[in-house]
């Protein structure tokens, strides 16, 4: 028995410790309390159903998709689910299949005739009265459920078809959204755009035009077609704050897109305030080569808000010597004078939907002051002359004085231009386009695509204004890809404003029954000049009838290298434009009067842009070719027919253009008029204007002169006349046919019939201090004066 008892104790002592533990042992740490029991942590704890914080808004009959559920153990993991089954609260409202998929009413299911279920929702019974009720209308919970958890509820909105939805609606009897009567000054918090509450300002229209029940639609997203114009907050995308709350940006106004039930639809507006005001200024007028300075611009709104990050055009008349940035750092290259704006320009500042330009003063451009800004040193000049005559140009490097050997053209040319930086020399003929290079005087291009008279380079040297008289067509020519835009049209004169954005172009409109290549004669144009806009924002516009063309306005010729021609081209004939400083509009030179636009729309004229101004009695100048002085103080005029020289005082308005109520902007003027005694012209040819504002020079053409050449230089008191003189030139000159300043504005450079020369006037002084030959010969070999003359200024240092 002993011995019994010895090996149970043995046996029982000698059992494997492992398997008394692993017997025994119970895991805690699989369940989600930690206690050995309830769900494990591998388990699926929760599911997540979205979209949960704006629900799914379905039409009658229309179907839609639930997003895939998401489940979680206890411990936030992804948990495995091989299928959900999806329920509803109210299946006849929004029925849903094993997929997920929901109808706005109910699916077919156990169809014959081996349809497949759950392809056909049939709206909710009733639904063909139109209107909402309790059978056809409401909120259904759809929820997703799987190893005996239940997601969240998902709210399904039910409604009738939406035919319009309209935000600031002050009236929910009809449908049609009107407009708020305040803007949103910058930053402020706008109206919350809601279709719910006691006071909605969103409606949304079912089909027979009556308001759908807010809690029938459910969320609505709100998008601006502008977005820099307003912030909206959408729970769709944010999950956060308020659906519809509203924050201003930068100025302007914009279309607001309202979505639900996958109907998009332009549904209001919203207005962020226009600025009123622009005030530059800068720590120096006068402007260092060495030491560039930036422009301070303080904008207001008429809230007085201060605004911040707008996109302002800075322009300066003189962007060669010089150069405002688009950051308003103002770089002296050469010495010279230039006025300097800044401009709030539609559609890069304060924009507009087209339908509501002008209201609470979106979509109108806004000037600043005008600083007049002077640059420091000396420059010599780089002068190019050439003429409709000879086949040759010629240039002068007035560091030595002496002109080069005449450069020969392919063609005659017709006309000559030069970029702001006297990089390239655009000659214009009816044969070609001919690009120079000018530092090299070679031949760059040749371009048959674009053939005619060239009028004038943007301010940014990409873009060339041509005429093609032969064909009426007038092209705006891009250079650097040699595409261009054209539009049909005569022109004899161009300018662009100073930003470049827009471009000015007078001629005539020929009539469809006339044959082309007839110029502006009175029977191919009856005897009314037109206007031509190209806006870089909204294309061309034509203004036709806005002025009378001058007689010698319609006796153009074409030019000699055509084979319509019977005589020489005359490149002074036609209207003349000039644009105001600020760049505000043209004033154009007439037969009868002169007259004068805005870029101020008028919205209630078709095309909106660019109504005809009022200038008072200054319309009752007759001129023949018009000029704008730097300072924005004067527009002169020259005519032939009365031999008058007319100096129109100009007030150009600032700040925001004004709102349009059925009369067309002012130009503040004064008119001083004074007869040119001691000349008769047969043709004045320009009128060129100092860059430092303090004369101005009038060539002409004549049958008979001994050249007198006429200046004028305008008073230091407002409004006052200034001095018409005329300064003898020098030898056989005869009439001064074409005249330039240099840059820093210390020499005039004149031609002259009788001598064929060129003629250096000092503007200090006003005498003939030198003369040089240009060279030009025609195809016989004869000398032919100098019609048409470009600079560009050199540095001395």
């Amino acid at each position: 028995m002993q011995r019994f008892l010895a090996f149970l104790a043995l046996f029982i002592f000698a059992l494997p410790v492992g398997l008394s533990i692993s017997g025994c042992q119970t895991q805690t740490g699989d369940y989600c309390n930690g206690l050995g029991y309830g769900p494990k942590t591998t388990a699926v704890y929760a599911i997540d159903l979205e979209p949960k914080t704006t629900g799914i808004s379905l039409s009658w009959g229309q179907t839609g998709q639930i997003t895939s559920p998401t489940a979680t153990t206890c411990k936030g993991a992804s948990a495995s689910v091989s299928s959900y089954t999806y329920g509803s609260s109210n299946l006849d409202l929004a029925d849903i299949s094993p997929t997920g998929a929901i109808c706005g009413g109910t699916w077919n299911r156990h169809s014959a005739g081996g349809i497949a279920d759950y392809t056909i929702c049939t709206p909710p019974s009733g639904y063909t009265s139109e209107t909402c009720s309790s059978s056809t209308c409401g909120v259904v919970e759809i929820t997703a459920t799987a190893a005996g958890v239940t997601s969240n509820t998902v709210p399904v909105y039910i409604h009738p078809p939406i035919s319009s939805i309209s935000i600031n609606e002050s009236d929910s009897s009809s449908s049609g959204s009107t407009l708020p009567t305040s803007c949103v000054s910058q930053n402020n918090a706008g109206p919350t755009f809601t279709a719910t509450g006691s006071d909605p300002n969103v409606f949304v229209y079912g089909p027979n035009g009556t308001v759908i029940p807010s809690a029938d639609i459910g969320t609505i997203t709100y998008t601006p077609v502008t977005s820099s114009v307003v912030t909206i907050n959408n729970l769709s995308s944010t999950g956060t704050g308020t659906n519809g709350a509203t924050t201003a940006e930068l100025p302007g106004s914009t279309v607001v897109n309202a979505s639900v039930a996958s109907v998009s639809a332009a549904a209001g507006y919203f207005f962020t305030c226009a600025p009123t005001s622009i005030d530059l200024s800068l720590s120096s007028t006068t402007i260092n080569p060495s030491t560039p300075l930036t422009i301070s611009a303080a904008i207001a709104d008429a809230n007085g808000t201060s605004l911040t990050g707008l996109t302002l055009d800075y322009t300066s008349t003189r962007p060669e010597e010089l150069a405002v940035s688009s950051a308003g750092v103002v770089t002296a290259t050469y010495a010279s004078e230039a006025a300097v704006n800044a401009i709030c320009q539609p559609t890069t500042c304060n924009p507009s939907p087209i339908d509501q330009i002008g209201y609470l003063g979106n979509g109108m451009p806004v000037v600043s002051n005008t600083l007049d800004l002077t640059s420091t040193g000396q420059s010599s000049t780089l002068l190019w002359m050439a003429s409709t005559e000879s086949q040759y140009f010629s240039e002068v490097d007035l560091t030595n004085g002496t002109p080069s050997s005449p450069v020969k053209l392919p063609y005659i040319p017709n006309s000559m231009k030069t970029d702001a930086s006297g990089t390239n020399l655009f000659f214009g003929s009816y044969r070609e386009l001919m690009e120079y290079s000018a530092s090299t005087n070679s031949l760059s291009q040749e371009n048959t695509n674009v053939p005619g008279v060239v009028l004038a380079v943007s301010p940014d040297s990409t873009t060339v204004v041509i005429n093609d008289q032969l064909r009426d067509v007038i092209y705006l020519y891009t250079v650097s890809s040699e595409s261009y835009t054209s539009i049909a049209g005569v022109a004899t004169s161009a300018q662009f404003s100073p930003d470049g954005k827009n471009v000015y172009i007078v001629g005539c409109v020929p009539s469809g029954s006339t044959t082309a290549g007839q110029g502006c004669s009175a029977s191919n144009s009856g005897g009314s000049g037109a206007l031509f806009v190209h806006n870089a924002n909204s294309g061309w516009s034509t203004y036709s009838g806005t002025f009378t063309l001058s007689s010698a306005a319609q006796a153009c010729t074409l030019n000699n290298n055509s084979s319509l021609v019977t005589g020489n081209y005359d490149p002074f004939c036609g209207t003349g434009v000039a644009v105001t400083i600020p760049a505000v509009g043209p004033f154009i030179s007439g037969g009868s009067a002169t007259t004068a636009h805005s870029f101020c729309p008028n919205t209630n004229a078709s095309p909106v842009y660019y109504p005809a101004a009022s200038i008072g009695t200054a319309a009752n100048a007759v001129t023949d070719k018009v000029g704008a002085s730097n300072d924005g103080a004067h527009i002169y005029g020259a005519s032939a027919s009365d031999n008058t020289f007319s100096d129109i005082g100009v007030t150009v308005p600032t700040g925001a253009c004004p709102s349009y109520s059925g009369d067309a902007l002012s130009f503040t003027t004064t008119l001083n008029q004074t007869t040119m005694s001691q000349i008769s012209p047969t043709e004045i040819t320009d009128i060129e204007s100092s860059p430092y504002s303090t004369s101005a020079f009038v060539t002409y053409t004549a049958s008979s002169a001994s050249g007198l050449l006429p200046y004028y230089v305008p008073s230091t008191t407002s409004g006052a006349a200034g001095t018409l003189s005329y300064l003898q030139l020098s030898g056989s000159a005869e009439a001064p046919v074409a005249g330039i300043y240099s840059p820093d504005a210390s020499l005039f450079f004149v031609s002259t019939t009788g001598d064929n020369l060129v003629h250096f006037v000092n503007t200090s002084t006003f005498t003939d201090t030198k003369t040089i030959n240009p060279g030009l010969v025609n195809p016989s070999g004869t000398a032919v004066p100098v019609q048409m003359m470009v600079v560009k200024p050199r540095s001395t240092t």
